[in-house]
């Protein structure tokens, strides 16, 4: 909808936006507290909600997700998931649309002058609900369209003619000019002559200047394999134990294999479909806390999760692996040795490898067993892996510790903020049926979080996660009951959320829920890479 079909300006109570109406809409009333603006026009009304605080793109999207997974569960069908149109500025509202009672509703929210909004309206095509947020903004400000651009007529001088061209043109045309046949033989033995001469010597340019930058780093790198692939090692002696790497035929078989057994796994983990719990009531109390919003940043050495409440509280929890870098580094390491070593033995330099070993201090035992290298921080890996007991600890806003897990005798024991054990976990089934015990300190089993993908567990010990899609879900059960889930955020492979069914919502503390599900998942980490541990 152009500008120019706008009619009024409406501000919000706080004088925060403004936003432009076309003729018909006028200001409702209205009981709600939180809406500081409302139009109607016959049956169709649109709202502005403010609220509490100031909220991201990330969390803007998570409401608006929130709201689809919510209508969904109730059987309502949307056009699509998050849509999402531009504000004046940089701003951007996210909503989403479904059909109700034969009228397009609309559910949105935004952020803009540092206050957010929930948008709900109804009775208006896509196209004017998108123009009415296009027109939001400052109260007094104006929102100019851009002038359209002049076109300059440029004028192109009449080119002027070559006099020889007019020449030729005129030998040609009248034949004014007797040419002899002779001179003309002469004049072209000539420019041929003169032509010859300037190819020859052009050549012998090229020969001498022929040698490019490129050319003589390539015959460099050449005659450097070539020197390490022969034995100049003063003993002359050979390895203790010869070595030869593999064919690189082999490697090419394995990576193929690979390559298609993750196209396989990914296609297993799309076939996953997520639970649908019933909606909360419409009244939801101030203690319900779910779900919890968990966006992860995770580095080789530890993970931090930035968790937010129902309520907009933000909690932080860290996790940290001592071992990985060393196990990792250490495997990956030897593998891409032996992979080049491979490479260079297809290229004809396959003794580069062992020569270099021969020249260093017990250069044959070195050559022997190249692997040595990597032995050290692998078996320092593995004792960190086995010995150090890596704990959750979750803190509030004000870096207050409020819950930690540590493994303890059993798989985790939870101690609230001031070391008191308030709950543990206890490891159950095998392999393919993993599940954990939440037993509170009356020795009473009061749910089990479960691994609702068992077949996964060891594709990602082959293929890693694959880039999220093989991420671990979880479920919540009590009593034989789902009581909930983590959602997996399908667009990013470190954002996931915790949902609760608002009938089980009050199993234990919500922040021992939420302690309890991030040590597992963090001890039960899913590996980007293969990986074993």
């Amino acid at each position: 909808m152009p500008l120019c079909a706008f009619a009024g300006e409406f501000k919000d109570k706080g004088e925060v936006i403004a936003v432009d109406f076309p003729s018909g809409w006028d200001s409702g009333k209205t009981d709600d507290p939180t809406v500081t603006l409302k139009l109607e026009k016959g049956k169709s009304f649109f709202e502005f909600s403010k609220q509490d605080s100031e909220l991201g793109d990330y969390y803007l999207k998570a409401r608006v997700k929130e709201q689809v997974d919510s209508l969904r569960s109730k059987g309502t069908s949307l056009s699509g998931d998050v849509s999402q149109v531009s504000l004046h500025g940089v701003s951007t509202a996210y909503y989403t649309s479904y059909e109700s009672m034969g009228a397009p509703v609309y559910i949105a929210f935004f952020t803009y002058n540092s206050a957010s909004y929930a948008v709900s309206a109804r009775g208006l095509s896509d196209g004017e609900f998108r123009g009415v947020m296009a027109s939001l903004r400052k109260p007094g400000e104006k929102i100019e369209l851009p002038k359209p651009k002049k076109i300059k007529v440029v004028r192109r001088k009449k080119e002027q003619p070559d006099p020889d061209d007019e020449f030729i043109t005129q030998v040609f045309k009248d034949g004014s000019l007797n040419v002899s046949t002779a001179a003309v033989e002469g004049s072209t033995e000539s420019v041929m002559d003169a032509f010859a001469l300037s190819t020859a010597a052009a050549v012998s340019v090229d020969e001498s200047t022929e040698t490019p930058a490129a050319q003589a780093a390539g015959e460099a790198a050449q005659n450097f394999l070539a020197g390490l692939s022969k034995k100049r090692d003063d003993s002359g002696l050979p390895p203790y134990v010869p070595r030869s790497p593999l064919p690189i035929a082999v490697w090419a078989v394995v990576i193929g294999l690979w390559v298609a057994g993750s196209f396989a796994a990914r296609s297993a983990a799309a076939a996953y479909k997520n639970p649908k719990l019933p909606p909360p009531p419409a009244e939801v109390p101030p203690d319900f806390f779910f779900p919890f919003l968990a966006s992860t940043v995770t580095t080789m050495r530890d993970v931090t999760y930035n968790v937010v409440t129902r309520q907009r509280q933000l909690l932080l929890a860290g996790y940290s692996y001592e071992h990985e870098i060393y196990l990792a580094g250490s495997v990956y390491g030897c593998l891409f040795l032996h992979v080049g070593w491979s490479l260079l033995a297809f290229v004809g330099h396959g003794d580069a490898v062992v020569n270099v070993m021969l020249r260093l201090p017990l250069g044959r035992f070195f050559a022997s067993l190249p692997e040595f290298f990597f032995l050290v921080p692998f078996v320092f890996g593995l004792a960190a892996y086995f010995s150090k007991k890596s704990s959750l600890q979750l803190f509030d806003a004000q870096s207050t510790l409020v819950m930690e897990v540590k493994p303890e005798i059993v798989y985790g024991l939870i101690r609230d903020g001031e070391g008191k054990e308030v709950a543990r976990l206890v490891r159950k089934g095998g392999l393919m049926d993993r599940s954990w015990e939440f037993v509170d300190t009356d020795n009473m089993v009061v749910f089990t979080i479960r691994d609702d993908f068992p077949k996964g567990y060891l594709l990602r010990k082959l293929f890693g996660n694959l880039g999220g899609a093989l991420r671990t879900h979880y479920g919540i059960y009590a009593q034989e009951r789902r009581a909930g889930f983590v959602f997996l955020d399908p667009s990013s492979a470190s954002r996931f959320q915790v949902h609760m069914d608002f009938a089980f919502a009050r199993l234990g503390h919500p922040a021992q829920i939420l302690a309890a599900l991030l040590f597992i998942i963090s001890k039960e980490k899913d590996p980007v890479y293969p990986s074993p541990f």
